[in-house]
């Protein structure tokens, strides 16, 4: 008869989510997890399989947070172009606020590109993120928000690559004037859309 748990799996994914943001996958190593995370190997091998599963679940974990955030601000009550300004605004400074180890999915983009499970759960929080904002484009579209040449799905692609982008430059310490420019260009887009 197997063992109860006597973790809480909650606790150890925040734990290693922080891990694998600041040390990477290949730089966190099975010992420094079961220290820091206060559990024994055999518990995680059971509970998660692997370190990968555990990276895995970690990564899925993060993607979750990160961009049901930024979809609950796209959903706000009022005009969803402003919606998409304020997630756009907010991007600079989450860049400027971001821990030095940047964000778990680009860390993850980078380091794991030959992975394709790591990719998958990227892709598709990446997915669900552009869908988000080509909803709240579209709404605003609807709403008479946008001119007719604005083409809302252009923009999401824009958008989505260029919150990527600067969750990369975040990385380095003289991006913030970089990142600055980029929320500037995407906010005159905006504006350029607005109807």
């Amino acid at each position: 008869m197997a063992r109860p748990r006597t973790f809480d799996v909650d606790q150890v994914l925040e734990g290693a989510m922080v891990l694998f943001r600041e040390r990477g996958f290949e730089g966190t190593s099975v010992p420094e997890l079961t220290s820091e995370l206060g559990i024994c190997r055999q518990s995680l091998y059971n509970a998660f399989g692997d370190k990968r599963g555990l990276y895995l679940e970690a990564l899925e974990r993060y993607g979750q947070l990160e961009v049901d955030t930024k979809l609950a601000l796209l959903a706000s009550a009022g005009s969803p172009l402003e919606n998409v300004r304020t997630l756009v605004r907010g991007l600079a400074a989450m860049a400027a606020n971001c821990p030095g180890e940047g964000c778990l999915t680009v860390t993850a983009i980078v380091e794991t590109r030959d992975d394709a499970g790591s990719l998958e759960v990227v892709e598709r929080h990446v997915e669900r993120l552009e869908s988000g904002l080509r909803s709240a484009l579209v709404a605003a579209d609807a709403a008479g928000e946008l001119v007719a040449t604005a083409h809302p799905e252009r923009l999401a692609r824009a958008i989505i690559t260029s919150i990527y982008g600067i969750g990369l430059l975040s990385r380095l310490p003289s991006s913030g004037p970089r990142i600055a420019d980029t929320v500037s260009v995407l906010l005159a887009l905006l504006d350029d859309a607005a109807a």
